[in-house]
């Protein structure tokens, strides 16, 4: 399983871009969290309070990676569990296309496990 999703981005002139990628995580946390709980659903997690963690690497002028941090909690109705168990963190890739307005993120490849065989 591999995520991405794109957010609209004004490609910024006289600013830097990665001050405007920085105040689109702030901006976009709450939406971005919603993406990232999709790598911990069948474990009951969901992701909240996403920031980012560090600078941002350009690879070049449109494209790199950053890295989040968040809050992950499990819920579970069942078993009376609301755990909020650990700060994690993750690589996302980014791709601005300034043609379009966009900014493309990319959360990592994460395998899924096949069914166990009979």
């Amino acid at each position: 399983m591999q995520e991405s999703w794109e957010f609209d981005f004004q490609y910024p002139g006289e600013r830097p871009v990665d001050a405007a990628l920085a105040e689109l995580i702030e901006a976009k946390a709450k939406e971005i969290g919603i993406y990232l709980s999709y790598y911990y659903r069948g474990e009951g997690g969901l992701v909240e309070r996403v920031g980012l963690k560090e600078g941002i690497d350009f690879r070049d002028p449109l494209a790199g990676s950053l890295k989040v941090s968040f809050g992950l909690v499990y819920y579970n109705a069942c078993l009376n569990i609301h755990d909020e168990a650990e700060k994690d963190e993750m690589f996302l890739q980014f791709e601005i296309d300034p043609d379009r307005q966009k900014v493309k993120f990319t959360g990592p490849y994460w395998p899924q496990r096949e069914p166990d065989g009979f």
